[in-house]
């Protein structure tokens, strides 16, 4: 039960979502530079919109990302004993 006492803890989720910012980013990045690395290579955005973007699929290729780093990060976060900064 030890995770859930971290969740009444202030510092727990601001280093949660610190953690969680910087691996969405990086987790949309690499997911991009993956799955479109020719497009990207030869400068075509308008097929990476299309291919991820275009007619509400920005919502599934970012929500399912940021559960992910969400949930990740409060995992790692749990891991760690003390939030002091050092």
């Amino acid at each position: 039960m030890r995770i859930f006492d971290n969740f009444k803890n202030p510092e727990f989720w601001v280093k949660v979502f610190q953690l969680a910012f910087v691996f969405f980013v990086i987790f949309v990045g690499i997911s991009l530079i993956i799955s479109h690395f020719r497009e990207i290579v030869a400068g075509n955005f308008a097929a990476i919109y299309e291919d991820e973007w275009a007619n509400g699929q920005w919502v599934n290729y970012f929500l399912i990302k940021a559960v992910i780093s969400i949930v990740y990060a409060i995992y790692m976060t749990s891991r760690r004993k003390e939030f002091a900064r050092r």
